[in-house]
């Protein structure tokens, strides 16, 4: 019964605390906005979102927060921890989304090109940037503090240290994700030979590959730095969720090589056996599955 409880306040102080941290975000944008009707339609939904969220939110966390101070159990339930942590990855990947949207479409124009052929952000603005990441970044501030101060009156750490170590390996995935598809862009733009000039007209490949190896190279560095620095701790090197992790990598990695490697021989042999190619044609034809099994087979190669 108890437990049923804590995850309804729990979700309930979640999902209220996102329509209120997005209806801040809608209302900052719809006062910045340029376009009046739009910017009327946008303040009305935003200040709704807000008027109801807020009070539900306070309601429900006020509790959260009453039950953990004077209940022991209420303050080591990993439902506590899932929320803290949960609510970590709901500010800030929308932090770094953001900032890959406002690099990704800065390198776009300075390059002459147009916005819209950014990957990320093309039809937003800085200010719609820029609001998204102050706002998500207050939040995130306020619940890691809350989560600090959890961690240092805990009696038993086992339930946090338990949801901590997921929260570090999402991470791990979520910017070798970026990084492995940056490669891949870039890739793809070097052994892409249109009939004129090589890449003039693929240079948003190589942008918007630069700009995701630009935001996920340092998190994935950092985040399996920590992972790595964690293995001090005995319950971290006999971590079944490591051993997934690394398994799971591993054959990704195998799985994408070999499916590639076999698309990249099929072509070699049909122009071996006297299909016509020109050699623009052969390389823009496996260059699609090269710059997809580099990158896989590198982490195969690293984690295997």
């Amino acid at each position: 019964m108890r437990t049923i409880r804590r995850l309804y306040f729990y979700a309930v102080a979640f999902i209220t605390i996102e329509v209120v941290l997005w209806g801040l975000i809608g209302l900052l944008r719809s006062i910045l906005s340029t376009q009046i009707s739009a910017g009327a339609d946008a303040l009305a939904r935003a200040l709704s979102l807000t008027l109801v969220g807020v009070p539900i939110f306070a309601l429900h966390w006020t509790w959260a927060q009453r039950a953990s101070a004077s209940d022991e159990e209420e303050h080591t339930a990993s439902l506590r921890a899932i929320f803290l942590y949960g609510i970590l990855l709901a500010t800030l990947i929308p932090v770094t989304q953001n900032a890959l949207a406002l690099l990704d479409r800065t390198l776009i124009s300075s390059a002459a090109l147009d916005p819209y052929r950014a990957v990320f952000g093309g039809s937003q603005t800085w200010a719609d940037n820029l609001i998204a990441i102050l706002m998500n970044a207050l939040a995130a501030a306020y619940f890691i503090r809350v989560l600090r101060r959890d961690w240092a009156t805990l009696s038993d750490t086992e339930n946090f240290a338990d949801v901590r170590r997921l929260y570090r390996y999402l991470w791990l995935l979520y910017s070798l994700l970026m990084v492995i598809f940056g490669a891949q862009q870039i890739l793809r733009f070097l052994l892409y030979i249109p009939a004129d000039t090589l890449g003039q007209n693929s240079r948003d490949l190589f942008l918007n590959g630069l700009s995701l190896l630009l935001v996920g190279a340092p998190i994935w560095y950092f985040s399996w730095k920590t992972c790595q620095d964690a293995l001090l701790q005995k319950d971290e090197r006999d971590s079944l969720l490591r051993l997934g992790v690394l398994y799971l990598l591993a054959l990704a990695g195998v799985a994408t090589v070999l499916s590639t490697s076999g698309s990249v021989t099929d072509i070699f042999l049909r122009w071996a056996l006297g299909e016509f190619m020109t050699a623009s044609e052969f390389v823009s034809r496996v260059g699609g599955a090269i710059s997809i099994a580099l990158p896989l087979g590198i982490v195969w190669a690293y984690y295997g």
